[in-house]
């Protein structure tokens, strides 16, 4: 039950960041900053977590950061632009991939964890 009311209380906390993050930026990219700031705290928090134990995972990385990214919302976007443009969602589905990837390595090597 405990770990239930950990993960519920990090996802309420993480969306009302998206959305916060959502509606007080008007830049066409929320999605990527959200994404690409998560993905960097994340990277940062992965090797914190394990080192201060599941219930702090559970509560920053599949609560607050699970809920405040969305991969939901970036395939959504992504099919919607195949069927528009393939060259642009090709372009944009790779472009996010290696930018989250790119900023979860940085947030491990910010946190000392990548040599």
């Amino acid at each position: 039950m405990k770990n239930i009311l950990l993960v519920g209380t990090g996802g309420m906390m993480g969306a009302l960041l998206r959305y916060s993050v959502m509606v007080t930026t008007t830049n066409v990219f929320v999605l990527w900053i959200e994404n690409g700031v998560g993905s960097f705290i994340l990277g940062w928090l992965t090797g914190r977590a394990a080192a201060s134990g599941k219930s702090a995972s559970l509560l920053w990385t599949t609560g607050v950061l699970g809920s405040f990214t969305t991969f939901a919302t970036f395939s959504a976007e992504w099919l919607q632009l195949m069927q528009e443009n393939i060259i642009l969602a090709f372009v944009y589905g790779v472009g996010m991939t290696i930018f989250c990837f790119v900023a979860a390595a940085l947030g491990f090597k910010v946190g000392g964890y990548l040599k």
